[in-house]
């Protein structure tokens, strides 16, 4: 399994062109308080798709991206919103899908 994180959405975005599919897909969790007196929730948003590097290697591309909300549920829609408008910019075909893609990883292996 070969799994390639990048830091930053820009060099995500970069390896579209090595994708099988267009479906990326993404996670959403709630990160846990340092302490209790915040009131700002920090959630993280995983994103991840398919890629093939040469013909023989099948390659997991991943990146998170750290929020702050004060209601998650509100949040998560603007976001995964905005997300698809700036991923549209890219390649108009390109989906946002919620959900693990491990398991179709696995499959494919």
């Amino acid at each position: 399994m070969i799994v390639i994180y990048l830091d930053q959405l820009q060099d995500f975005v970069s390896f579209f062109e090595n994708r099988i599919s267009d479906n990326i897909f993404y996670e959403i969790k709630e990160i846990p308080k340092e302490n209790d007196l915040e009131s700002a929730k920090r959630i993280q948003i995983t994103l991840h798709f398919l890629g093939k590097m040469s013909d023989e290697y099948l390659v997991l591309y991943e990146t998170n991206i750290e929020f702050q909300t004060l209601d998650m549920n509100k949040a998560e829609a603007i976001i995964i919103e905005e997300m698809q408008k700036i991923l549209d910019t890219t390649d108009l075909n390109i989906k946002l899908i919620k959900g693990k893609i491990r398991e179709i990883y696995i499959s494919y292996s």
